[in-house]
């Protein structure tokens, strides 16, 4: 097994990922979406060449509709709270994590505002790459010539597994977006992936800090099938993992979060 030195217990937030936005923030978070839904289906385009754009219009409407019907008053802020610990942990700051499950900072807060803050620049730096494998996942066809669908989830995930291993190995923790098995953009997560185990080339283990099961260690079990990532979560998901990648972190210093 191979670990960075991160602790989910001591490192990570107690409390839940769950908060109550207000009506600026929804918005912001709905308006973010759609702003990289277009970047998401080009991006989707390019990977299929002329037939696949095709496709791409029929997508946009699909999701855009989903994501005004999906998008709810409570919502999770788990890349701002991932990038926030990870932050803390590179700058050798102890992280103010709270007491218990339901200790969130309140709205208005520093911690809370830069908890926010880190949330909506994790979404500009990988919500165009959520939303094309979204479209990849459910919108192109796993037949020739495309070859979308999970098949094409199961290939992108194999090039981040060896990616994500290697930061691993230098012992650097990675944020990773973890695509479900869904239409529903707000289905999918972000975890701060912390170490891993290879049994070999088809079975792999990730070990997380998941805001969504704080103050203890979290697992997904990876299966490489031939046409699918089977992934199976340690901590309650609405649907099974078919893909991940590694998230475009960059560091942001943490103290104005402490106040």
């Amino acid at each position: 097994m191979s670990r960075t030195a991160f602790d989910a217990q001591v490192h990570g937030f107690a409390f839940v990922n769950w908060w109550v936005l207000d009506e600026v923030e929804r918005q912001r978070l709905y308006d973010t979406f759609a702003a990289y839904l277009t970047k998401g289906a080009i991006l989707g385009a390019a990977a299929f060449g002329p037939i696949g754009a095709l496709l791409i219009p029929r997508a946009i409407l699909a999701l855009r509709n989903r994501m005004e019907r999906d998008l709810a008053q409570g919502y999770g802020l788990c890349g701002g709270m991932c990038f926030t610990t990870l932050d803390f942990y590179k700058a050798g700051l102890p992280l103010p994590r709270g007491q218990d499950v339901n200790d969130q900072p309140a709205p208005g807060t520093p911690l809370r505002s830069y908890i926010w803050k880190r949330q909506v620049e994790s979404l500009v730096s990988d919500g165009a790459r959520f939303l094309a494998w979204l479209i990849a996942l459910n919108y192109v066809s796993p037949a020739w010539p495309l070859h979308g669908g999970t098949a094409w989830l199961l290939a992108q995930s194999k090039e981040e597994w060896r990616k994500l291993k290697a930061s691993i190995d230098a012992g650097d923790p990675v944020p990773i977006g973890l695509v479900r098995d869904t239409k529903n953009v707000f289905d999918n997560h972000q975890v701060l992936a912390i170490g891993y185990d290879e049994e070999d080339e088809a079975h792999g283990t990730l070990y997380l800090y998941d805001p969504n099961c704080p103050d203890r260690l979290s697992i997904i079990s990876i299966e490489f099938g031939e046409r699918l990532l089977d992934g199976r979560e340690s901590c309650d998901a609405p649907a099974p993992l078919r893909g991940f990648f590694c998230e475009n972190y960059s560091f942001s210093d943490p103290t104005e979060a402490i106040g």
